[in-house]
């Protein structure tokens, strides 16, 4: 009786520890999907409301977006995408550095309050980029 109780816990043993990786990886391919999945969601949102007041056109535009992710998304590409913006908003912060340098020279009070205020709102936008993708890098590696 000994003997089978024992054989017994050592099977359950080397099955469960057979079982860990598997829950690993599986664990981490959800994880790698989560980005995609995100997105999705968020197209489902903006599908159900176009749908709610008779978008028809955007209704279309946002199922072929849907179905384009459903095929295609990865995380990598969700990244890549976010790393653009990045680089746009950078380089449309430095078209208002240069802007508002220009008005500084040209002293216009008028102009220059609304340079520095575009390029203000410039760096919220690429600070929201980076934060974003910051935060999406740390869900992927959770």
């Amino acid at each position: 009786m000994k003997k089978l109780w024992l054989r017994s816990l050592s099977l359950a043993v080397t099955g469960g520890l057979l079982l860990l990786p598997v829950a690993y990886i599986s664990e981490r391919a959800h994880a790698a999907d989560r980005l995609c999945e995100d997105k999705m969601r968020g197209l489902r949102q903006q599908l159900e409301h176009a749908q709610a007041h008779d978008n028809h056109h955007r209704v279309r535009g946002l199922q072929r977006a849907l179905h384009a992710i459903e095929e295609n998304c990865t995380n990598e590409q969700v990244l890549a995408e976010l790393e653009e913006d990045i680089q746009e908003s950078q380089q449309e912060v430095r078209e208002r550095e240069l802007a508002l340098e220009q008005a500084l020279k040209e002293g216009d009070e008028d102009d220059i309050q609304k340079r520095r205020e575009k390029l203000a709102e410039e760096r919220r936008e690429l600070e929201e980029h980076t934060q974003e993708l910051n935060a999406l890098r740390r869900r992927i590696n959770e």
